[in-house]
């Protein structure tokens, strides 16, 4: 019988135009999206709506159905389960998907993908369940797909744990890396023996491909294994896909520099292709590291943006270097790295691996955002940070107003665009200078609706002095004031204002909200210590 998944879309009670905390968040993820009926109606492979069409408009919808999915899983569990090349300590035996009481459960899942392999990725373990929800990796007459197998879920979004472990299909069409051309290849060096015609099938591929976790990562791919790498954090709450093919020290860089789904047609003849963007963490640790500490910080308890109802919005975006710092630590040590240390107010190198950062954290709900949103939607992006340095820009598509998601290649430039604001080297990203990114969204009268984040004072006030206390309650007024008879094709049109503080309290940004009817969000205000960037 072929495995069926049915997605939902997220219905989402709108709150002030504004933000909802974490949890409620988390809840709409798990009862919306994990709208999953048990059973026969349970988990509809979303590679039916594939076989359907070959567009990429079809590839994408199936990405986000699949990624949202595993999105609301992971989000919903308490922890991972894994295999990891280093040893677990004793107080980490349920983290070890290779212990004893997980056995069963992986057999029965290789079982139900018969003659298919069933390559155990990753395991979610939700509080209300005894055994962790698997996903791996297998195969289709299309290739490589990632599988979820465990407990359906009953139309309330419940898990039916009395119901057989079921095995459904969450995401075709996982790339391979590509085998380099004759041309391409170095003085001395020779085509990859699993490139040529008789080489090993897919099937004798993935099962010789390792998914073992090592310094928080699996293993760098190489020619013709699936195009997925998967990164997480030392407490082993964070699932990220990064580039599966990273160069090792002292290697040039390669092209390949993101997970990615690739529909091949005839002769593997590239039909489409689209990244793979992901990364969630466990709802039962919203917690961030201080820099270079072993101990916690205080929850991690709001989104940064929530509850989108304006189909004419901007998003104006804190590019600055301080969103560099580490919010979420990884096993071991690797290539030295610089980020922003809240802590200390100024950038430090470490060779300690970071598996999430503050620019990481947004970039994924940015991307994330960008996907949902309907095709009606009319969005703008701005980054800001200092004039002449890296960050400080703004989507091309939008420079001259609003743009529509569902115009043909929009979407896709927009994630695009949003996805280069870790490119640069941190300490030229810049420091924090909001105001022509704040202004310029007042000047387009068409947005009805500003999304404002922004981790750091800012480093002058409006005119070019000195930041100061003082200028919080002016700095509201004027902006408050740019709504007096601001019109839109003739109608007044005030554009609310809704804020997010990362890291601080934000005085001014809290009473901008209040006076433009928008909401003010708060995140983790006890555990990051008020960050001012040192760049100008």
């Amino acid at each position: 019988m072929k495995p069926r998944a049915l997605l939902a879309n997220i219905q989402r009670k709108p709150e002030r135009n504004g933000f909802a905390g974490m949890s409620e968040l988390v809840i709409a993820a798990g009862v919306g999206t994990l709208l999953i009926m048990a059973s026969g109606v349970a988990l509809q492979s979303t590679g039916t709506l594939i076989k359907q069409s070959e567009d990429k408009t079809t590839l994408r919808q199936n990405s986000t159905n699949g990624l949202r999915l595993m999105r609301s899983e992971v989000e919903r569990s308490m922890h991972l389960v894994l295999n990891k090349s280093e040893a677990f300590t004793e107080d980490q035996t349920h983290i070890n998907l290779n212990d004893s009481r997980y056995t069963s459960l992986v057999s029965e899942c290789t079982a139900l993908a018969g003659n298919r392999p069933f390559k155990p990725l990753f395991g979610v373990k939700m509080i209300e369940l005894n055994q962790p929800v698997l996903y791996g990796m297998s195969l289709s007459s299309g290739g490589f797909t990632i599988e979820r197998c465990g407990a359906p879920l009953d139309p309330d979004g419940k898990y039916n744990e009395t119901a057989n472990v079921f095995l459904s299909r969450v995401l075709e069409d996982i790339g391979a890396i590509p085998c380099r051309k004759e041309s391409e290849l170095k003085e001395g060096e020779s085509l990859a023996t699993v490139c040529e015609e008789d080489g090993p099938t897919k099937a004798q591929i993935l099962s010789s491909t390792d998914f073992t976790f090592t310094a928080g990562k699996t293993p760098s791919r190489s020619e013709r294994q699936p195009a997925l790498r998967i990164e997480t954090d030392t407490n082993y709450k964070l699932v990220k896909f990064i580039d599966p093919t990273a160069a090792g020290e002292g290697q040039d860089e390669d092209t390949i520099t993101e997970s990615f789904i690739n529909k091949l047609g005839v002769g593997d003849r590239q039909v489409t292709y689209q990244p793979l963007y992901f990364t969630a963490f466990a709802r039962a640790d919203k917690r961030v590291d201080n820099f270079g500490g072993e101990g916690q910080g205080g929850p991690l308890n709001g989104a940064f943006f929530q509850n989108i109802t304006s189909s004419n919005v901007r998003f104006v975006i804190d590019g600055s270097g301080s969103m560099s710092a580490c919010v979420m630590w990884g096993d071991g040590y690797g290539s030295w790295r610089t980020f922003y240390d809240p802590n200390q107010g100024r950038y430090r190198d470490t060779r300690r691996i970071c598996a999430l950062t503050r620019m990481e954290a947004l970039i994924s709900e940015m991307t994330m955002i960008l996907e949902q949103l309907p095709n009606n939607t009319k969005v703008g992006l701005t980054s800001f940070s200092s004039s002449g340095y890296g960050n400080h820009k703004e989507w091309n598509e939008s420079m001259s107003g609003l743009v529509r998601l569902g115009d043909e290649g929009k979407r896709d430039s927009a994630i695009q665009f949003v996805n280069t604001l870790d490119n640069a080297k941190v300490t030229k990203w810049g420091g924090t200078d909001p105001w022509n990114a704040i202004q310029s969204a007042f000047d387009d009268t068409e947005a009805d609706t500003l999304y404002l984040m922004s981790d750091g004072r800012p480093n002058r006030d409006r005119d070019g002095g000195k930041w100061s206390s003082w200028d919080h309650q002016p700095t509201a007024n004027y902006y408050a004031g740019e709504n007096d008879n601001r019109q839109h094709d003739g109608e007044d049109r005030a554009l609310i204002v809704n804020t997010t503080s990362l890291g601080l309290e934000s005085p001014w940004l809290e009473k901008l909200a209040e006076l433009t009817q928008g909401y003010y969000n708060q995140i983790d205000k006890d555990s990051l210590t008020e960050g001012q960037d040192d760049v100008s």
